[in-house]
Order: C-alpha cells, then sequence, then structure tokens
C-alpha cells in the first residue's frame, strides 16, 4: 500500500510538473566556407552535418537550390529554411526572373518550409512609408501563391538592407496579413543594429509573429560598436547569455526553426559545428530542467 502511495505522488508530480520541450529543428546557415576545412560540395554539405547530427541546412537562394536539395534528402536531412534576395524596383515591382525563380522555389520547396527574404531597395531605402506599400502588394501576391504548396514567407532583417530591425519586420507581416506570412529574428543583427537593451520585450512582442529565428555566441555590452568576429562566434562563447535568449523565445510561444549563424567562423569546421550542437543539447537538457 506504501508502495502504491509513493508511486501515485511521483506520478502526480510528473503531471503537475512536466518536463519543458527545447525540440525545435536547429540546423546549419549556408555560410561555411571560412573554415579552413569547409565542405565544398552540396554532398559533402550534407554529409558533414548529417554526421555531426544536425537536423538540416539552409538554402541559399536559386543557385544551386535543386542540388542542395536533392543531397539533403539523400541525407534525410531537412532544408527548413532558404535565404533569398528580394530587390523591388522604384515601380515596387520585382524584374521578371527574380519572381519566376521565387516561384520555381516555393513549387519545389518542401511542405512547410520557409523562405526568408533579405529585401532591398535603391529606390525606398530612405522612403519606407511609401515602399512599404509597394512591397507589401509584392509580399501578398507570393504569399498567396505559396499558400497551396504549404510554404511560409517572412523578411530576413539585416544590417544595411531595406529592413534592418525585427519591428519593420513585423510591421510589414501586420500590413500583408496572411497566414503563412511572419517574421524572422537574427541575434547578431539584432545586436549590431538595436543593441542588447530590452531583448526579452522585443521576444514578448513579437513571438507570435516569428517563423525563423538564427542564433550564435556573441558578446555583451555596447554591441552597435562591435564587429562581426565578436557578434558571430561559435555558440557557448561569449559574454551574451544565448541560452536565456532562447529560453525567451521558446517561453514566449516560439516553435519554429532554429539555426546556428555561421557567417566568417573560422577554423576546424567539424570542431566548431560539433562543439555547437554539444551546446544546443546542453541548452536542450537545461530547459528540460526548467519549471
Amino acid at each position: 500500500m506504501f508502495v502504491i502511495v509513493i508511486f501515485s505522488l511521483v506520478l502526480v508530480s510528473c503531471i503537475a510538473y512536466p518536463k519543458k520541450k527545447l525540440n525545435n529543428i536547429f540546423y546549419a546557415q549556408n555560410t561555411l566556407k571560412w573554415f579552413k576545412n569547409a565542405p565544398q560540395t552540396a554532398s559533402e554539405k550534407a554529409k558533414l552535418l548529417k554526421t555531426i547530427g544536425y537536423d538540416g541546412l539552409e538554402g541559399f537562394g536559386y543557385k544551386d537550390f535543386f542540388e542542395l536539395k536533392k543531397a539533403l534528402d539523400e541525407e534525410g536531412l531537412k532544408m527548413p529554411v532558404n535565404y533569398v534576395a528580394l530587390n523591388f524596383n522604384a515601380d515596387g515591382k520585382l524584374d521578371d526572373t527574380s519572381a519566376n525563380e521565387i516561384k520555381t522555389m516555393i513549387k519545389s520547396s518542401s511542405n512547410g518550409s520557409i523562405i526568408y527574404f533579405y529585401i532591398q531597395s535603391n529606390t525606398y531605402k530612405n522612403n519606407k512609408e511609401t515602399g512599404d506599400k509597394l512591397i507589401v502588394a509584392v509580399l501578398r501576391d507570393l504569399s498567396d501563391y505559396s499558400l497551396p504548396y504549404g510554404i511560409k514567407l517572412c523578411i530576413y532583417p539585416h544590417l544595411s538592407t531595406y529592413c534592418e530591425t525585427v519591428a519593420h519586420s513585423v510591421k510589414l507581416a501586420k500590413m500583408v496579413d496572411r497566414k503563412n506570412y511572419g517574421s524572422a529574428m537574427n541575434l547578431c543583427h539584432l545586436l549590431k543594429v538595436e543593441g542588447s537593451e530590452g531583448i526579452d520585450e522585443k521576444i514578448k512582442e513579437f513571438a507570435p509573429y516569428l517563423f525563423a529565428v538564427n542564433i550564435c555566441g556573441a558578446d555583451n555590452g555596447d554591441t552597435k560598436s562591435m564587429g562581426w568576429d565578436r557578434l558571430i562566434q561559435p555558440l557557448g562563447q561569449g559574454s551574451f547569455d544565448t541560452y536565456h535568449f532562447v529560453k525567451s523565445l521558446r517561453d514566449n510561444g516560439y516553435r519554429g526553426p532554429i539555426g546556428l549563424q555561421c557567417y566568417h567562423l573560422s577554423g576546424d569546421a567539424v570542431e566548431t559545428l560539433t562543439r555547437s550542437l554539444q551546446i544546443w543539447e546542453e541548452y536542450k537538457k537545461q530547459y528540460a530542467m526548467e519549471k
């Protein structure tokens, strides 16, 4: 009888306090070329990430899209996101080649995957009130086109582009007003453009709109004045609390893919990518212990 009571108490405790899970898709960004032993071909990239244990690899626009997708499919890996340039002209329209390539990728992507755009406009960079109205029409068209294929779209805030901040990306998502259109957040660009103050508040406000997030190790402090060598480090390095950043995202309902920012990381590819994945696994264990 005593054993049954104890078992019941343990069972009730487990039900009352279920373990929290950090089970987002974890992929590597397709910016591996600075490693001294960087994989060169699509097949080499896929095999390396499969061996290490990543869930997938970011696509990088139209060039090599089909080759990379085939290589990832053969290894049982995902292309959860595809990083695509979107340049719009003075009339607010894309050139035919760009529009056709984007629609081809939409048709050929796996259901549930994401295309995130970095947007350029020489005409409207300093006139976003007009530019936003024009680009929203393009984004709505692409969103409506992608809906039957199960593809999500969003803008990737990036330093020195038309959309540099998460707030602007979310504003455009609200204007587009489509269920398959949202926003993205990249930690290094967030730190560089906006600084490290108030990130928890931004996550709480923007999490409902986020489709994709990229993380890395980084330093804290006056991040706006720092170079990429301090704002993009292997996971687990730097004074910025990247675990807390991930925890805040998850606690505020973010369930989308999380990518490892690899831009300009050097050294040994296997060692750096392996160590970053180990840190991610530590994050998962730490988050499971949270109440």
